[in-house]
């Protein structure tokens, strides 16, 4: 009975042994199970940090990147704005160089315009008399322009440049125009037929017709032998058929 009551309670304290070293092993495994899963979440915020770190890291190298981008451009400006104020800088010099020289420009043109006046003038008086009235209204405009101190001396030489322009024109032109004569003292409306600077014909209504040459500044009669041709001629002055060859009433070379 004794021995029974001592095996009772050593298997009692074995028991009880066993189930104190098992608590005291499952503590320690709760307890490596709790660190590793701190050391888990410590892991996961420092690679966090460590990410935010490298996103920080790449926004201030693209910032860094953008920031030289933005000096280099403004650098480029600035070269190109120096190179734009020198240009301007020249412009200015000439142009001041310019204005200096326009008081002697026009004490130079003024006696220029009065000479290219008087030349005009006279060549229009011993030309052949044709349109008298249109040029000579022509050379009283220019002659009031220059005694004009209003006027830009350039829109004085202008206006002569234009003239001169016109009387050019005449002398390489077949012309036709309209005007009324007086013959005896009656007034007739003819047709004039002008060769350049070479001849003119008056046609009258009654078909007879007159010439006057730059080497004979004299009205004449003309044979009614030319009448075709002068007829042709005065429709292709009026661009009413198209140009065509004719025969002009020009007097021959002289004979010896």
């Amino acid at each position: 009975m004794s021995q029974l009551k001592t095996r009772l309670r050593t298997a009692i304290a074995v028991g009880l042994g066993s189930m104190l070293v098992a608590g005291a092993a499952h503590a320690q495994l709760d307890q490596a199970l709790q660190v590793a899963r701190q050391s888990t979440q410590e892991g996961a915020r420092a690679q966090q940090e460590i990410n935010d770190v490298a996103d920080r890291a790449g926004d201030l190298e693209r910032e860094y990147l953008a920031l030289r981008q933005q000096i280099e451009d403004q650098r480029v400006y600035v070269e190109q704005q120096e190179v734009f104020l020198r240009s301007q800088a020249n412009e200015l010099e000439a142009l001041q160089f310019q204005l200096e020289r326009v008081g002697t420009i026009e004490r130079d043109l003024t006696p220029m315009l009065l000479e290219m006046y008087v030349a005009l003038e006279e060549f229009v008086t011993g030309d052949l008399p044709f349109q008298t009235d249109v040029r000579r209204a022509r050379l009283d405009n220019i002659e009031q322009l220059l005694g004009d101190a209003a006027v830009p001396p350039a829109e004085k030489y202008r206006v002569i440049l234009n003239a001169y322009e016109i009387e050019a024109a005449y002398g390489r032109s077949l012309r036709t125009y309209s005007e009324e004569v007086a013959i005896d003292g009656v007034p007739n409306e003819v047709n004039v037929l002008q060769f350049g600077r070479v001849a003119m014909v008056r046609i009258f209504q009654n078909g007879s017709m007159e010439i006057m040459t730059q080497s004979n500044p004299e009205w004449r009669q003309l044979s009614g032998s030319h009448a075709n041709n002068v007829q042709r001629a005065l429709r292709i002055a009026q661009e009413v058929t198209t140009p065509d060859v004719f025969v002009a009433p020009l007097p021959g070379p002289a004979t010896r």
